[in-house]
């Protein structure tokens, strides 16, 4: 009977039965049982407390993105109210009406009749003009070589920048004096007034306006672009009266009317109307005589 009472121990049972036959081994059975349950207690709270907390993380990582995707929204809506207005303010409004045009780079041609034709833009809207149409506009007159618009808003205006072609020489074609440039463009049918040289022994059949003279012989278009091109690069085409091909082993010059060149053959033309200009430089202004360019790299004055 003592041995049975020493075998008998009280332990907290949670409520569980124990009866005075409970053996040693029954109670370590249980004191395990009871930590196991107490683990299993502890790890479903810790779960539970995690996912809880889960759940609150993602309630106000969605309230966030919900108060972000609000303001994003609200920015968007005052960005198409600015954008509205604005365009209202610049397409509808007078406010932005050209009130001037100038025009800036004419040479040649005159400015009233640039404000002629560009009269019609005062008053209209500075962004819904066009600036094709003024390129357009101001390309029909042959002399006008490109167009650049710039628009001002304040005040609202247009400057038009032109470039016009320069007049490098002039032929005569069925009675008329046909203006070209440098590359036969035709730019006019009088050209008295322009101090370019007369360009002889070509025959041009036709001529359009605003458009390349097309000479019968290739050769001698080219001849004469080189001339006029290299005359132009050295500022010699105000001196030269006379430019001479109908034989074209023997091309002729008439320089201020004071001085005859000879340049034989194309050969090395470029170079030799370039020795030319140097020569020239080294005579006296009165000199008269003939130039003899005939030699490449050589230039002979006989007075």
């Amino acid at each position: 009977m003592d041995e049975k009472k020493n075998n008998i121990r009280l332990v907290k049972t949670g409520g569980r039965r124990v009866t005075k036959t409970t053996t040693e081994y029954d109670w370590n059975s249980l004191e395990r049982k009871m930590k196991d349950e107490k683990a299993a207690r502890q790890s479903q709270q810790k779960t539970r407390h995690t996912a809880s907390f889960q759940k609150k993380i993602r309630y106000q990582k969605r309230q966030k993105q919900r108060r972000l995707r609000m303001k994003r929204r609200r920015a968007l809506a005052i960005l198409i109210f600015i954008i509205v207005l604005v365009l209202i303010l610049m397409f509808v409004t007078p406010i932005f009406n050209i009130r001037s045009v100038s025009v800036d780079g004419n040479r040649l041609v005159g400015a009233p009749e640039f404000q002629e034709k560009l009269k019609p833009l005062v008053g209209e809207n500075l962004f819904r003009s066009g600036t094709g149409k003024i390129r357009r506009i101001l390309k029909e007159n042959p002399y006008i070589d490109d167009v650049e618009v710039q628009k001002k808003i304040f005040p609202p205006s247009l400057l038009v920048t032109v470039t016009e072609y320069n007049p490098a020489g002039l032929i005569r074609v069925e009675g008329k004096n046909l203006i070209v440039t440098k590359d036969l463009r035709v730019l006019s049918e009088n050209g008295e007034k322009y101090p370019v040289p007369i360009v002889t022994g070509i025959n041009v059949e036709s001529y359009k306006i605003s458009y390349e003279l097309k000479p019968d012989d290739t050769e001698k278009r080219e001849i004469i672009t080189t001339a006029l091109r290299t005359m132009e690069a050295v500022e010699m085409l105000g001196d030269v009266i006379e430019f001479n091909i109908s034989d074209i082993t023997d091309i002729t010059l008439n320089y201020a009317n004071r001085l005859t060149i000879t340049c034989g053959t194309q050969l090395d033309l470029d170079h030799k109307l370039r020795l030319l200009k140097e020569t020239v430089k080294a005579l006296d202004n009165n000199a008269r005589g003939t130039i003899d360019l005939s030699e490449p790299g050589k230039a002979v004055y006989i007075p």
